[in-house]
């Protein structure tokens, strides 16, 4: 995969798609392009994790095996001109493969969290995670991406600070103020304990992961093809999807679902510049998991007390 900084040409013999009007604005094909493959993206996502059932399967198994068939046609040359989707397509396939991968499991009944008691967290984001390192080590070997592309490095540790600090705030915020507001005494503190630790160990792996996923392959791979501006905004949209239903499928309540979109997004928006910023994901990697903690651990605390 080319590297495309901005306002930087892009490599010889790579050319720009043209345009498609659109009201009364000219928007770049690569524009319309991506768009589509993230609406694509989120319309099964979402019929599939609000159906649930066999027909989640159906439809999560479709949309794997659309993007695997865009992805081999586009490598084999059969659609012309499309060659320099190839890389963006390979994450929306990851993607869609965890996706799938998530409801074969919860067909089969081996995602049932109703025996892992307050560790369901801790179950849940093992399995998660497992999931989605193979898949990106998938990605990254067809790729042969260097860890420097995907962001992973040290970077500007002024950054690094700031994240380490945000990190360590909210778990103090979140592990003293929950305790106190669910009775810690009255429930026990072995059992608080154990939740705790399942939060942080979810909160911890799922902040790595999922910031590997969107500011490291999403937006490096959505940037040469929009540029810096647009691509940030681009994988904030679909981070905020993404996160929003992670969140219904561990509380379990749609009331939630709006503020977590705007939740997701503008974070991942955030988490987006500071990775361009510091050109690393170890701080939004920090504050990725410290607001998981922050968020997780009441709701999840109110829902096992």
């Amino acid at each position: 995969m080319s590297e495309v900084r901005k306002g930087a040409r892009k490599p010889k013999g790579e050319q720009g798609m043209g345009s498609y009007s659109i009201g009364n604005q000219q928007v770049k094909a690569e524009l319309v392009i991506a768009v589509l493959m993230a609406g694509l993206y989120a319309l099964f996502l979402l019929d599939a994790w609000t159906e649930g059932g066999q027909v989640a399967l159906v439809l999560s198994m479709f949309l794997f095996v659309a993007f695997t068939v865009f992805a081999y046609l586009v490598r084999a040359g059969t659609l012309k001109g499309q060659q320099q989707f190839r890389s963006l397509i390979y994450v929306f396939m990851g993607l869609s493969a965890l996706s799938m991968v998530w409801e074969i499991l919860q067909y089969l009944n081996i995602l049932n969290t109703a025996g892992a008691g307050s560790l369901w967290a801790a179950y849940v984001g093992t399995v998660y995670s497992i999931a989605s390192v193979i898949a990106i080590t998938a990605i990254v070997y067809a790729e042969k991406d260097s860890l420097k592309k995907l962001y992973l490095d040290i970077g500007d540790k002024n950054v690094i600070a700031l994240g380490v600090g945000g990190f360590v705030l909210c778990i103090i915020l979140s592990i003293t103020g929950t305790y106190f507001v669910f009775g810690g005494n009255t429930m026990g503190l072995n059992k608080y304990m154990a939740i705790v630790a399942s939060v942080v160990f979810f909160g911890v792996l799922s902040g790595i992961i999922e910031e590997i996923w969107f500011r490291g392959l999403l937006l490096s791979r959505i940037i040469p093809l929009i540029g810096e501006s647009h691509g940030n905004i681009y994988q904030a949209a679909v981070f905020g999807v993404f996160e929003t239903l992670m969140f219904y499928t561990l509380i379990g309540d749609a009331s939630f679902i709006p503020a977590m979109f705007l939740i997701g997004a503008f974070t991942g928006y955030y988490w987006g510049r500071a990775t361009l910023r510091s050109k690393s994901l170890i701080s939004p990697m920090l504050l990725h998991a410290g607001l998981y903690i922050l968020l997780l651990l009441p709701l999840i605390t109110g829902l096992v007390s």
